[in-house]
C-alpha cells in the first residue's frame, strides 16, 4: 500500500517546460550561441545544469567563470515568465485524491525552495505537501543530490520501500527511485523526451497525472 508520493516539481506539478527552454535559449544567445527550441531542449536537458551549456559549446572554463552569473540570469528571466504558470493537467485532481486517502506527498526538486513556496502559495496548493526538499539558487550548476535527499528522507521518516512511489519528468527521478528501491513513474510532456524517459526504464510511463491513481491502486 502506498503511503508516500514523491513529486518532482518542474514539468510535473507545474507546466513550465516551455518557459525553462526559452530561458536557457535566452542565455545561450546572450553568450553568442545559437538558441534552441523545446524539442531540442528535451533532448539535451540534464542535471547538473552546466551540462546543458557544455553541450551547446561552453567550455568548462567558461562555466567556472560565468556559472554564478548564468544562474542569476536564469532566475531573472525565468521567474517573471512563470508568474502565472498553470499546473499540469490532472495535478489538482490527483493531489485531492491523495489527500482524501491521507497519502502523504512531498516535493523533491532541483529548483529553489523560495521559488517553489512562492508558487505553492499563489496556486493555493501548499497544504497538499508535507515537505519541500529543494535547493538555493546557486546549486543548479553543480552536481545535484536528489538520490541522497530522497534516501535520507525515507530513512528519517521510516517508510518502507514498497510504500513509496516517485514521479518525475526526467531520468533523474527514475534513477533516484531505483537507488532507494521504490516504485518509479515517468510522465511525458515535461523537460525530457519520451524516448529518453523510456531509456531510463521507470516502472511506468504516463501521459497524464490522473493515471497515477490507477497505478497507486494496483501497486
Amino acid at each position: 500500500m502506498i503511503k508516500l508520493v514523491v513529486f518532482d516539481w518542474n514539468g510535473v506539478i507545474i507546466a513550465d517546460a516551455q518557459a525553462n527552454s526559452e530561458t536557457v535559449s535566452h542565455i545561450l544567445k546572450r553568450y553568442g550561441r545559437k538558441g534552441i527550441d523545446l524539442k531540442t531542449y528535451r533532448e539535451i536537458f540534464e542535471i547538473p545544469a552546466k551540462n546543458i551549456y557544455l553541450k551547446q559549446g561552453f567550455s568548462e572554463k567558461e562555466i567556472k567563470q560565468e556559472g554564478k552569473r548564468i544562474q542569476e540570469m536564469f532566475h531573472e528571466h525565468y521567474e517573471p515568465k512563470i508568474a502565472g504558470v498553470r499546473t499540469r493537467a490532472g495535478a489538482r485532481e490527483l493531489l485531492e485524491w491523495l489527500s482524501k486517502r491521507k497519502i502523504e506527498c512531498i516535493i523533491l526538486s532541483n529548483h529553489t525552495v523560495e521559488g517553489i513556496q512562492t508558487q505553492l502559495e499563489r496556486l493555493q496548493m501548499g497544504h497538499y505537501f508535507s515537505h519541500v526538499l529543494a535547493n538555493d539558487r546557486y546549486v543548479a550548476m553543480r552536481q545535484q543530490n536528489k538520490s541522497e535527499k530522497l534516501a535520507g528522507f525515507l530513512v528519517d521518516n521510516r517508510f518502507k520501500k514498497d510504500e513509496v512511489i516517485i514521479i518525475g519528468d526526467s531520468p533523474e527521478e527514475a534513477e533516484a527511485g531505483k537507488q532507494s528501491g521504490i516504485h518509479t513513474v515517468a510522465i511525458t510532456g515535461g523537460y525530457v523526451s519520451e524516448r529518453r524517459l523510456r531509456e531510463a526504464q521507470p516502472d511506468h510511463v504516463i501521459h497524464n497525472l490522473t493515471a497515477m491513481i490507477d497505478i497507486i491502486k494496483k501497486v
